[in-house]
């Protein structure tokens, strides 16, 4: 099940239930951030979004989050626990 929450300036939180292993817990990705802007797509755990405020490309290219959208990923921690609990993670 795949579920996907809309922030501002158009990032989006898109939580995996297929990426949780409860058996390996690092080893999936069920939580990622997304960006769209120019052309290039950034993408980020959810985690390392929070910790580090940015967002990469796939060359690496860094995309540094708003505080509007640092705050908003700051206020899904709940909805990210939540999902992975339903889904046993």
């Amino acid at each position: 099940m795949i579920e996907t929450l809309y922030g501002p300036g158009g990032i989006a939180l898109v939580l995996d239930s297929g990426q949780i292993f409860p058996d390996d817990p690092g080893q999936g990705t069920p939580a990622i951030v997304e960006y769209d802007h120019d052309e290039r797509t950034y993408t980020s755990t959810f985690w390392a979004a929070l910790g580090e405020g940015e967002l990469l490309d796939k060359r690496g290219e860094p995309y540094d989050l708003s505080a509007r959208q640092h705050n908003w990923l700051l206020a899904q921690e709940s909805a990210v626990s939540e999902f992975l609990n339903r889904h046993g993670g």
